[in-house]
């Protein structure tokens, strides 16, 4: 083991630092009695011990260090927002002088200064990042798509688009953030398209938020990072499992929140006021309910606007559209009632409540779904009227 500290900055998901830890762990034969949690803690306990009988606690230096020093991402939220200045120090006050420390996901400021101390030649300093996958096999990329088109019934020029876009990505080595609005009428198949591309692109794994929920004082603490002691975007992005963003419900996004992804968008390196994110090679799926461009312009604002690179338009169902989910969702409740329900029973009692013009997903599946409870439930009120 060399002299010096010797530093591994793990930067990505959990699972990649688990299983980086563990390789290394192993390769050298070596066990981890000690994070940086228990450290903390037993240096506390150190230092109170002597501080009760009036001792200091440097002059009674048999704390017992660590020679392998794990500090997790979740670790920094363990300890006082002050203390986060003096990341740095404190692991060193945990870790004998030639320690292995391994790193998960630190915070700008940690970084920082363990560079510094690399380019004084105080410690040695090594990284290694999680690479995201994406499924570039031009080989497969038509079943893939046919897959997509089966799935989102009633938007083959959406579907088109997408195939484009995904073409493009697979073909390219595009460093900047790539982002596509889709938009149109709630439940036309914005967030299906979004995890279809997920699952076969993207190995199912994807980045989201929903921003209908970013209302509030927490919100704001979320996006910009002030506090470091807290979950932030910033902390999130560097623990995600695939470059597959989505950003669900943007126009219900409070306008002041706005500038955090004009960074987000327009960058390869994201910075909050705790963490920097390499975001190089980013998909960033953003859906809303906006019906028009001009009509986004004008809620959005141009600066916003202009940062995305794709728009693509959901249609309202047609009368095809709407039959097809009909007969869809007739036969998967029929399935899922192992022959409770008819199948031209459920259809001929939905086929008049349905509309032809101005249905949505969500829309048939409720009338559906109360058509099946009442099927079921007049059955057993037949049983219990017949034995009364």
């Amino acid at each position: 083991m060399a002299e010096e500290r010797c530093y591994t900055i793990i930067i990505g998901s959990k699972e990649f630092f688990d299983n980086h830890i563990t390789s290394v762990l192993n390769e050298n034969e070596l066990v981890l009695e000690n994070d940086f949690s228990y450290m903390v803690r037993k240096h506390d306990e150190y230092h109170k011990r002597f501080s009760i009988k009036g001792i200091p606690s440097d002059e009674n230096d048999d704390f017992e260090k660590a020679e392998v020093l794990i500090v997790r991402n979740s670790d920094y939220h363990g300890i006082v927002e002050t203390a986060h200045d003096r990341l740095g120090a404190l692991i060193e006050d945990l870790t004998i002088e030639n320690a292995a420390i391994f790193i998960h996901n630190p915070t700008e400021t940690l970084e920082d200064y363990l560079v510094k101390l690399k380019s004084r030649n105080k410690i040695t300093l090594d990284y290694k990042r999680e690479k995201y996958e994406m499924q570039r096999d031009s080989q497969y990329f038509s079943d893939n798509i046919a897959t997509i088109s089966k799935k989102i019934i009633g938007q083959e020029d959406a579907v088109n688009e997408i195939s484009k876009s995904m073409w493009y990505l697979t073909q390219i080595d595009r460093k900047k953030p790539f982002v596509i609005m889709l938009y149109g009428n709630s439940s036309t198949g914005k967030t299906e398209m979004v995890r279809e591309v997920a699952t076969h692109f993207f190995h199912g794994k994807v980045f989201e938020k929903h921003l209908s929920m970013f209302q509030n004082v927490r919100s704001d603490h979320y996006l910009f990072g002030n506090n470091p002691n807290r979950i932030s975007i910033g902390f999130e992005l560097l623990e995600r499992e695939s470059n597959l963003i989505f950003l669900d419900e943007f126009d219900k996004l409070p306008d002041y929140f706005y500038s955090v992804f004009y960074t987000l968008f327009d960058n390869t390196v994201f910075k909050d006021a705790t963490y920097q994110v390499d975001i190089s090679g980013l998909l960033i799926f953003l859906t809303s309910n906006y019906t028009s461009l001009d009509e986004m312009k004008k809620h959005i604002g141009l600066p916003i606007f202009y940062r995305i690179d794709k728009f693509i338009r959901f249609e309202d169902f047609t009368s095809d559209t709407i039959l097809k989910i009909t007969n869809m969702e007739v036969a998967k409740h029929v399935d899922e009632s192992d022959g409770k329900v008819d199948s031209a029973s459920l259809y001929n009692r939905v086929s008049n409540k349905i509309q032809v013009k101005g249905e949505n997903a969500r829309t048939i599946k409720n009338i559906i779904q109360h058509e099946v409870e009442d099927i079921l439930f007049e059955e057993v009120s037949l049983k219990q009227a017949q034995q009364d």
